[in-house]
């Protein structure tokens, strides 16, 4: 063991199982010393979209931007100008079927007007003229304007910040109607939706700002909710690299916020109807019966998978016992013992818990017991040993943490020595060596979106830490390719990391992606192949584990559930 680990090990939080309330752990890099951050005014109504007033909390804390807000009684959110009459319809149903969930809708008006946690202003009273909002605005010497109000001002305000003026569109602040572009996947049957912001000039130049992909839902209420969570952190990498000097837009020029545009097309009101409700019935159907029936599949081969083109032809099955469900394995071989650590959950309400079961030489496991179980819910072990000793990560997203653990007695007998990550709701936690460096590759919902869609990378010289952001953050912003389904492994002299496609569904195949790139200040990868289910009754998989002759996956068998 070393000092650190022993000084960890024996402080009473670790030794408690609690933690004394620590910052959250930064997802990006800090800017360098010196360097100014970008001012930024919100000029605005008093009641904006919830999704703004989320925005400006999250820029407020943010070392890259300064912020303040003006409030400007005369200002009024734009408005959808034209929506089909089924269109309306559709919307209203759906709406209507949410009943109190509009409640939750990232663009239900909020107030922000005397937000002193913002930065806000004294507003300026009803009747102001636009020549004294320049007035009040020049004298916060803002850097960029964001507008909320009308069209016509943003090109007077433009002048007054050097990067001038970005006026939001109403398809990001209309409560009723706002977003209609993100119904576009919904009447295609696409998978993923993409969130695309960017600017759009008055000489028709449009200039991207960041897409970040997510699930396709089965209600255009619920799509728009979950899409628009993510847009208050999406904005604010955008100022980010404006602030960094990353992004080349002209100066002093009004350009229009918004989502790339989709028109739903013909009919769309009447054709999502029926598309949504024909999905939304799918659903159900799948989820009838038990839920999760996660199982094991071995594949005995002295020719392990090509990432590229998996295929795993004869595997056995392993299961729990009645009444609950294996699935996240990871393989371990320690003094000639063949070791499977599993996430053990129950067939209905409880938690999950991390047993571990000995394989024999005709691979059938014996179930040891249980390794590791916290007052919350842990899954995703990975096992792996450093300096003598044996450590482990697990998710254990409820508790808001990433904690990593040491073996007192291998393999049954655990001790958390170190809190990786803190105050941060991450998933699937992935350690990985690289040249004498230490990543970890973990999900993270930044503003209120989906834990499937964003993959955030860590850097330290230990697996103890203390670890620090990526440059490179968000490294992936896709749901059919962010979330980790298991160690990066090596084939062929390729870095491989297995990710989860989750469009479809959670955990519906696996992607494989070369790692093209990893350094500290880079990272690249791509898509080599994906594995989808591959036997009959099977509709998921979503972990992968290998050694020498051996690889475990995880299924979920469809022919299990009502």
């Amino acid at each position: 063991m070393s000092a650190d680990a022993a000084s960890l090990a024996s402080s009473p939080e670790a030794a408690a199982g609690g933690s004394a309330p620590r910052a959250p752990t930064p997802l990006y890099a800090p800017p360098p010393p010196g360097h100014a951050p970008l001012r930024v005014l919100l000029v605005v109504p008093p009641q904006v979209p919830d999704w703004l007033l989320a925005f400006a909390r999250l820029a407020a804390s943010d070392p890259w931007v300064e912020l303040a807000v003006l409030p400007v009684a005369d200002a009024r959110a734009p408005q959808v100008a034209s929506v089909a009459a089924d269109l309306r319809r559709y919307v209203a149903i759906d709406r209507a079927r949410g009943r109190d969930a509009h409640r939750d809708d990232p663009l239900t008006p909020v107030a922000i007007a005397g937000g002193e946690d913002i930065g806000c202003a004294r507003a300026l009273e009803a009747g102001t003229t636009i020549e004294a909002t320049c007035d009040a605005a020049r004298a916060m010497r803002p850097g960029l304007i964001l507008l909320l109000g009308p069209a016509a001002w943003a090109e007077v305000l433009a002048p007054v910040a050097m990067s001038g003026c970005w006026w939001v569109d109403a398809g990001l602040a209309d409560a009723r109607h706002g977003g209609l572009s993100l119904l576009r996947p919904m009447l295609a049957r696409d998978s993923a939706t993409p969130l695309a912001l960017e600017l759009a000039y008055a000489d028709g130049r449009v200039a991207g700002l960041g897409t970040s992909w997510g699930a396709t839902e089965d209600s255009f209420r619920v799509q728009r909710e979950r899409a628009l969570r993510k847009l208050p952190a999406l904005l604010l990498r955008a100022l980010r690299r404006l602030a960094a000097d990353g992004t080349s837009l002209p100066a002093r020029r009004d350009a229009c916020l918004r989502l790339a545009p989709a028109a739903p097309g013909f009919a769309a009101g009447a054709r999502v109807l029926l598309r949504a409700t024909v999905r939304h019935l799918r659903k159900r159907l799948r989820k009838a019966g038990p839920q999760e029936p996660w199982r094991l599949a071995l594949r005995r081969d002295p020719v392990p998978l090509d990432p590229e083109r998996p295929v795993v032809g004869a595997s056995t099955v392993a299961a729990a016992e009645r009444g609950h469900f294996w699935a996240d394995p990871c393989l371990a071989e320690d003094a000639g013992r063949r070791l499977l650590f599993v996430e053990e959950f129950p067939e209905g309400p409880g938690k999950g818990v991390i047993a571990c079961l000995e394989l024999d030489d005709d691979d059938h496991p014996r179930r040891l017991g249980i390794a590791l179980e916290e007052p919350v819910h842990l899954s995703y072990p990975l096992p792996f040993r450093w300096q003598d000793a044996w450590y482990m990560t697990v998710e254990s997203g409820a508790a808001r943490r990433v904690a990593l653990y040491r073996a007192d007695d291998f393999p049954m007998r655990w001790t958390r020595v170190a809190d990786l990550i803190v105050d941060r709701t991450c998933v699937d936690p992935t350690l990985h060596r690289h040249q004498d460096r230490w990543y970890l590759f973990a999900n993270v919902s930044e503003s209120g979106g989906s834990t499937w869609d964003e993959l955030f990378l860590f850097v330290a010289d230990s697996p103890l830490g203390p670890f620090h952001p990526h440059p490179a953050n968000p490294i992936v912003s896709d749901v059919r390719c962010a979330r980790s389904a298991g160690r990066l492994f090596h084939h062929r002299g390729r870095l491989v990391r297995p990710a989860q496609n989750c469009g479809p569904s959670y955990g519906a195949e696996i992607a494989f992606r070369e790692v093209e790139e990893l350094s500290e200040t880079r990272y690249a990868e791509r898509t080599l192949g994906r594995l989808a289910p591959w036997a009959s009754g099977m509709d998921g998989c979503h972990t992968y584990t290998a050694t020498a002759g051996l690889e475990v996956l995880d299924a979920r068998d469809r022919s299990r559930r009502g």
